[in-house]
């Protein structure tokens, strides 16, 4: 029996941070933008704590092996995109469907979700800078930043689930 070592390190790798990438969206999204929103400056400790332990670096890591890993699958069980019928089928398509959404969300990431985080963080350090309360405009521009980003991870969550979907059903479409 031959063994496709190559298939089984890109699945693993795949799984293993999609899952990680996934996760991480939906804690991000559910639980820690709104408990952030919620404890209002009181939460630049634990916000300075995330970005030193690396979470603005974990997230696009994740986000970059699971699209890599991907390409590779599906690159293979395509024959390099020569299996017509394969590209075709429900299993080809619905592949092809969550890879093409997990893309998207990695461009999203980029695009959107990371700047207004990176924003936020550097509002939270003016706020500290400044001691006291903040100045209304800082403040507003916290709240807008702030906004931006709880729909931003939402939108990124809810897409990336629905693409853990397509990859959990596609053998069997």
């Amino acid at each position: 029996m031959h063994v496709d070592w190559l298939m089984i390190l890109l699945r693993v790798i795949h799984v293993l941070t999609g899952i990680l990438w996934v996760g991480a969206a939906v804690f991000v999204a559910r639980f820690l933008v709104p408990a952030v929103r919620g404890a209002g400056p009181a939460a630049g400790p634990v916000m300075q704590q995330l970005i030193q332990r690396g979470l603005p670096a974990y997230m696009p890591t994740l986000a970059i092996f699971t699209v890599l890993s991907g390409f590779g699958l599906y690159w293979r069980d395509s024959g390099g995109f020569r299996l017509h019928e394969w590209l075709g089928s429900g299993t080809g398509r619905t592949f092809g469907l969550g890879g093409i959404i997990g893309l998207g969300v990695l461009i999203y990431g980029a695009v959107i979700v990371s700047p207004a985080a990176k924003r936020m963080g550097a509002l939270g350090a003016r706020m500290r800078e400044a001691g006291g309360a903040p100045a209304p405009e800082l403040a507003a521009e916290m709240q807008r930043t702030q906004a931006q980003l709880g729909r931003g991870s939402a939108i990124a969550a809810s897409l990336l689930v629905i693409a853990a979907l397509c990859m959990a059903v596609a053998r069997y479409v």
